[in-house]
């Protein structure tokens, strides 16, 4: 993506073209670590579970948290920012999305979308279905909590994955995915038959050749409802009108997070200038850190902000 999305006072455009390098080394050398442990993970889930609880536990928790980093990394891919070149881009978007069922052609469409369309009801397929707001999901405690459980963003993939498979029928994607363009169609037919193929298969080794293989779905699971928990904060709460650094957030986190994550916690500055990769976002923070609107608040104080909200009411 191209596109800048806000003009800083305090960044020249000799600037923003020195953020804007790539460098295949950071982000392979992070790759290589994440989808390693993540891999490394998912083989401990099923190896544990016949063995022991405590360890069943801990390997899920890590394989949940190395899934969100996976999610970090498509998301530096569909932008072409985590590698050099569109390829080694698309192949990391592929594979990132094949290991969480998020197919990269859905991530793309419905992501660059929401950057265009940043926090507007109706426009946002982030706020929206079928081009109809949605109840904010820290409306109330029974939205929030069914959200953070992961469960609904789970579904939501796996429905559009199981909707392009069967090739995303034009009738579906103006009423339910107009976000999708139906250029993309036969690529996206294609992608979300890979995808399907790879989870079925482990399902069915869950149930004819070993039961532990059921493992990884849960994993998947608890990684959907620590990547609801994170993404909550991005731009809940904020206005729909205005700049791009009044409806974003960006998130103070620890530096295990900001690794964690690509430097997402960056994320009013990536929707100011989405074509700045990962390992340049703290550099362009400190460039325009004074223009934010919104910066300091964690994810531990939103989440209590929201249960304040929707519990006591204030």
């Amino acid at each position: 993506m191209e596109e800048n999305f806000y003009t800083s006072s305090k960044i020249s455009p000799q600037t923003i073209q020195g953020l804007i390098k790539k460098n295949n080394r950071t982000a392979f050398l992070r790759f290589i670590l994440m989808y390693s442990l993540f891999l490394a993970m998912g083989v401990g889930i099923v190896w544990s579970w016949n063995q022991s609880i405590i360890l069943w536990i801990g390997f899920t928790l890590a394989f949940g948290m190395l899934m969100c980093s996976l999610f970090a990394c498509q998301h530096e891919c569909i932008h072409n920012t985590a590698f050099k070149t569109k390829r080694l881009n698309q192949i990391g978007a592929f594979i990132t999305g094949l290991s969480y069922v998020y197919p990269s052609i859905i991530f793309r469409e419905l992501h660059f979308t929401h950057h265009r369309h940043t926090h507007e009801p109706g426009l946002d397929p982030e706020i929206s279905l079928g081009g109809k707001p949605l109840q904010s999901v820290i409306s109330n405690l029974p939205f929030y909590l069914t959200w953070l459980s992961g469960f609904p963003l789970f579904l939501f993939k796996i429905g559009m994955t199981t909707v392009g498979a069967l090739g995303m029928p034009e009738f579906m994607r103006k009423k339910v995915y107009p976000f999708i363009s139906s250029e993309v169609r036969l690529k996206l037919v294609l992608e979300c038959w890979v995808v399907l193929a790879v989870h079925l298969s482990i399902l069915g080794l869950s149930i004819y050749v070993y039961d532990g293989f059921s493992g990884l779905f849960i994993g998947l699971l608890v990684g959907h409802s620590f990547l609801a928990s994170y993404t909550a904060a991005e731009h809940n709460g904020l206005p729909h009108e205005g700049s791009i650094v009044e409806k974003t957030r960006s998130i103070a986190a620890p530096p295990f997070v900001k690794f964690l994550m690509w430097n997402m916690p960056y994320h009013a500055e990536h929707h100011s200038y989405p074509a700045v990769p990962f390992h340049a976002l703290p550099l362009l923070h400190e460039e325009m850190k004074t223009e934010l609107k919104h910066k300091g608040q964690n994810h531990p104080k939103f989440h209590w902000m929201v249960l304040r909200k929707t519990t006591v009411g204030r």
